[in-house]
């Protein structure tokens, strides 16, 4: 009686000890895959979007980028995508200009301000070819100077 006890006690000891194992490796997962639900990710985006806009009829760009930037960064399939792209632009516009309430931040230039404005008007009008800010962006980027879309309206 006394071995079929010990035999039982170590069963569930090596059981255990298997059990601990497999709860203390950290689960697999895909490092592509945003580990935020949908859900919060769209009101994420939203909220981003509006403080955004605020902060644009604000004249207060940086603000607005910084929001635009980070749905850029985490959420590029949100509906209103394009509209992020375009305040983003226009609000590096604005600062390539020294225009706005807020002084440049330490080591940007405006010159660093124009090409982010190039490349975020140049992707809405890529990416986005049936928004309604496009023609808006293609005239900034015209403004602007920027031969890549004028050679690309030739094709």
């Amino acid at each position: 009686m006394k071995r079929i006890l010990i035999a039982f006690c170590l069963v569930c000891f090596a059981f255990g000890a298997a059990q601990a194992q497999e709860k203390s490796k950290p689960p697999a997962q895909d490092l592509d895959a945003n580990a935020l639900p949908e859900d919060l990710l769209i009101a994420d985006a939203k909220k981003n979007l509006r403080v955004a806009q605020l902060y644009f009829t604000r004249k207060a760009y940086i603000g607005a980028l910084q929001r635009c930037e980070e749905t850029i960064a985490v959420y590029q399939r949100f509906k209103k995508f394009d509209e992020v792209l375009y305040i983003a632009g226009m609000s590096s516009v604005r600062l390539s200009r020294k225009e706005g309430k807020q002084p440049l931040p330490a080591g940007m230039t405006a010159q660093n301000y124009l090409i982010l404005a190039r490349q975020y008007l140049t992707q809405l009008i890529k990416e986005h070819p049936k928004s309604e800010f496009r023609k808006r962006a293609e005239e900034e980027l015209r403004g602007l100077g920027d031969s890549a879309l004028q050679t690309g309206a030739k094709q």
